[in-house]
């Protein structure tokens, strides 16, 4: 009788070693720090990403309330009456442009700067009520904040119409 008959462990689960031996190969460590490596790279690479979208987003929601800001300003500016010359100078027509702070850090103090350009336009028409004509006093203005992100152009652009107070 052959004494690995008499075994406490099957044949099958021994893999090879001599009895007493235990511990890993160097082959197999070495795959497994590989692994552990790669592993952790791909996790950073994710995580720069993620960072980076995170920071485009933030961006993007900065210049967004910047422009809805100049967009509430020309919906509610008073007294917005044209056929009695009364304009207030968000709503003259023309274009202007201003710079704006898209964001400010507050830990690196890095700020990103943008403009903003605002276009308002009459589009002034006239109905007929019966045998009445009139004119709607209509302005349209369009506001776009621009700003560049590591030497990439990006921009947030709003319109809307206002009409006359009276």
């Amino acid at each position: 009788m052959r004494s690995d008959q008499h075994s406490p462990v099957p044949p099958r689960l021994r893999c090879g070693r001599r009895h007493g031996q235990s511990g890993l190969t160097l082959v197999e460590v070495m795959v497994s720090c590989a692994m552990i490596c790669l592993t952790c790279t791909t996790f950073m690479f994710v995580f720069t990403q993620l960072n980076q979208m995170a920071m485009i987003t933030r961006l993007y929601t900065g210049a967004y309330a910047v422009a809805q800001g100049q967009i509430d300003l020309i919906g509610t500016d008073s007294p917005f009456q044209p056929q009695n010359s009364l304009v207030p100078a968000e709503l003259t027509p023309g274009t202007a442009t201003a710079a704006v702070t898209v964001y400010h850090d507050p830990i690196s103090n890095n700020t990103i700067p943008g403009t903003m350009t605002t276009t308002v336009t009459a589009a002034n028409t006239s109905y007929t009520a019966g045998s009445t004509t009139e004119t709607l006093y209509l302005y349209e203005a369009t506001v776009t904040v621009a700003y560049s992100y590591r030497n990439r152009n990006y921009s947030v652009s709003f319109s809307t119409l206002r009409t006359s107070d009276i």
